[in-house]
């Protein structure tokens, strides 16, 4: 559901999926990552640094470029508005 609402833009439902997420597995990085580009996409930037800097400290190597390789898309545009 939170990939859903991100990929319609629909950020604020995707910021509450995200968050519900996260209280159930604090440790994943996904839904960290997502939370930062959802806080990012709607103008939120401190959010965003503080989602991502929660994925830093849980995947010290995460990179876009990384996670690009392990993200499908059919369409390569949806690939740029997640990253």
């Amino acid at each position: 559901m939170g990939m859903a609402s991100y990929m319609r833009k629909r950020y604020g439902d995707r910021c509450i999926w995200c968050r519900e997420c996260i209280s159930r597995g604090p440790r994943l990085q996904w839904p960290h990552v997502t939370l930062a580009c959802a806080y990012a996409q709607s103008g939120q930037l401190e959010e965003a640094s503080a989602a991502a800097a929660e994925v830093l400290r849980i995947n010290p190597g995460f990179t876009i470029e990384s996670s690009k390789r392990v993200l499908v898309y059919k369409d390569p545009k949806d690939l740029d508005h997640y990253n």
